[in-house]
């Protein structure tokens, strides 16, 4: 098979039903992880904005996609979070990191990754988190592979099993 060619781009408007098609495949995975973290199927149109809004909101999103021949291979979504407790008071938040699985160890991973730092750098931010599924064990690999560590826990539990069902 030919070796890709991988350009690493800012997510574009255009972008965006490919980017929401991989934002759905990253969900489904993480609902095989833990049950609360089940895929909304039935609100694309949520979903699509929701994801256009980051697009376009460059402030507090860098969105990223990983191309070859107009068709994205992967992505990778972070939010600017401040910090205002703490120095630096500034922390990017990866929040979605997707990479199709014929492309995945590959470099892709990396490849966005650098990207997303030299965002940070001109954006003067040097710190990093991501977050994932506890029990999402590629992604911990992933992230512990490249130095990142655990820095905090998010416990959650379902109070009620009626709420958010469909009627």
């Amino acid at each position: 098979m030919k070796e890709m060619k991988i350009e690493v781009r800012n997510a574009e408007e255009s972008d965006i039903d490919q980017f929401v098609e991989l934002i759905l495949r990253m969900k489904r995975l993480n609902g095989e992880f833990d049950s609360l973290f089940t895929a909304n199927e039935e609100n694309h149109g949520g979903i699509k904005n929701y994801y256009l809004e980051c697009i376009k909101d460059k402030k507090k999103n860098i969105a990223l996609v990983a191309v070859s021949n107009k068709k994205i291979y992967g992505l990778i979504k972070a939010e600017v979070r401040e910090r205002v407790s703490y120095v630096p008071n500034y922390e990017v938040r990866i929040i979605d990191l997707y990479i199709m699985p014929e492309l995945r160890r590959k470099n892709v991973g990396n490849l966005l990754l650098d990207h997303l730092y030299a965002e940070m750098r001109k954006r003067n931010i040097g710190v990093v988190t991501a977050e994932f599924p506890a029990l999402n064990l590629i992604a911990l690999n992933f992230y512990q592979k490249i130095g990142y560590r655990e820095v905090g826990k998010v416990f959650g539990k379902t109070i009620d099993e009626n709420i958010n069902k469909k009627e």
